[in-house]
């Protein structure tokens, strides 16, 4: 029998922009990101026990339009850091959920230009703290006539 598996790590988000009525105002779609270096790492760390908290538990908007690049480890200009709102095992083998919700009075004092997701027992409310699992480019402006959810869908799968 010749048995030929891979596996793959498929990270994808979205953001959905309501107005103070709760009228979508606007919806991204999924879209894929780049999974870091050290978010690699640590998945392979914590296969390996090396790494025993590899949850992701913070999200982080910046104000830098500097592509991804691999191996970048933080924001390049961390502006807002939030606490996950909720994770929940989503539909289908092997995805994870994880939603960050951003009130009307949050993050409206800088042009957000990038977005991190950060892991590990280190990741805290500071700044640059934790691993950061992905990040992606985003552009807008938040004013306090606006919430923001934030879905990241995280997918470990057979390719």
């Amino acid at each position: 029998m010749n048995i030929k598996e891979l596996t793959g790590w498929l990270g994808q988000w979205e953001i959905v922009i309501r107005d103070k009525n709760g009228k979508v105002i606007e919806r991204t779609g999924l879209k894929p990101n780049l999974i870091m270096d050290v978010g690699l790492n640590m998945f392979r760390d914590v296969l390996n026990g090396v790494v025993t908290d590899g949850e992701i538990k913070y999200l982080a908007l910046g104000s830098s339009a500097t592509a991804p690049a691999n191996a970048q480890t933080q924001l390049v200009s961390e502006q807002f850091r939030k606490v996950v709102t909720s994770q929940a095992n989503a539909a289908g083998v092997g995805v994870l959920e994880t939603i960050l919700y951003i009130t009307e009075l949050e993050a409206n004092g800088f042009m957000t230009q990038e977005i991190g997701w950060f892991a590990g027992a280190a990741a805290s409310g500071v700044a640059n703290t934790g691993i950061m699992v992905a990040r992606v480019l985003y552009s807008r402006q938040k004013t306090d006539l606006e919430t923001w959810t934030i879905v990241r869908l995280d997918q470990i799968s057979r390719v």
